[in-house]
């Protein structure tokens, strides 16, 4: 069981690392399945290519993307991640730092299912009027 408990949290950190700190989008298709879920507030993101739209959405807007994991729990199939980003808000060239925790489900091993919530209202705030109203709409 310690064992699984680590692998899981060495993924959690590896998702962190090669998907956002070196935006690898390509680690996307390694990680998360056709099966996927995940749940970003209201919206679903199923399977790698609706991922990749949400991805692809956020990083036409933030650049140098950096997220340090802070603390991490995990307990029986599942892991959770609170995390700081900072990045630079691509039309603006401003520097922004959000928070949020995410929470990814295992079965046999591999990531199935994840629930993220972020401080979406706090990067608009730092952005004032600067972000257009589409900002958040990347699932589409």
């Amino acid at each position: 069981m310690a064992d699984q408990k680590e692998a899981q949290r060495t993924f959690a950190a590896r998702w962190f690392e090669e998907v956002w700190n070196r935006s690898r989008r390509e680690a996307i298709d390694e990680m998360f399945p056709e099966d996927g879920v995940l749940h970003d507030g209201p919206i679903d993101y199923r399977g790698p290519a609706e991922f990749k739209r949400f991805y692809d959405a956020l990083r036409a807007q933030l650049s140098d993307v950096q997220i340090t994991p802070l603390e991490v729990i995990s307990e029986g199939d599942m892991v959770c991640q609170r995390w700081s980003c900072t990045a630079k808000h691509t039309s603006t060239g401003k520097q922004v730092e959000v928070t949020g925790i995410s929470i990814l489900r295992f079965k046999d091993g591999r990531l199935v299912e994840a629930w993220q919530n972020w401080d979406q209202h706090g990067l608009l705030q730092q952005l004032e009027d600067a972000a257009p109203k589409s900002f958040f709409q990347a699932g589409g």
